[in-house]
């Protein structure tokens, strides 16, 4: 599987790594989240998200944002370009995959991807 990813993320921006489109994809879906939320998501250290992050900010396809109740929190914020890659990844990911054969419907589709997230749920406990 993360062959498959790693394989798809070069397709699209050889300059972004898995982590950093794991990063986009969770800002994406929740948009605004802490360096320690996403660390723990990716189980790596702050630095490391520090790292990653400081790229995408370069990039421009995140922002930080201060807490307004606490001043030392800072969250991590998609911005419209990051947005845009994101719908780019995902867009070419269907057409790489829309001739393999995966004639699923939607109900499957969706059983599917609540099966791997019960099992990362599991794996992630059991690493607890």
């Amino acid at each position: 599987m993360n062959s498959l990813v790693v394989g798809f993320s070069k397709l699209l921006d050889n300059d972004l790594t898995t982590s950093q489109y794991f990063i986009l994809q969770m800002l994406a879906s929740e948009n605004m989240y802490t360096s320690s939320e996403i660390a723990s998501a990716l189980d790596v250290t702050l630095s490391a998200v520090t790292n990653l992050s400081n790229k995408l900010v370069r990039k421009g396809y995140v922002e930080r944002i201060p807490s307004q109740t606490d001043r030392r929190s800072i969250y991590l914020k998609i911005t419209e370009q990051g947005l845009n890659v994101n719908a780019q990844m995902l867009e070419r990911y269907k057409e790489l995959t829309d001739g393999l054969g995966f004639d699923f419907s939607e109900q499957e589709v969706d059983l599917l991807i609540a099966s791997y997230e019960r099992m990362i749920e599991r794996l992630q406990q059991n690493n607890q």
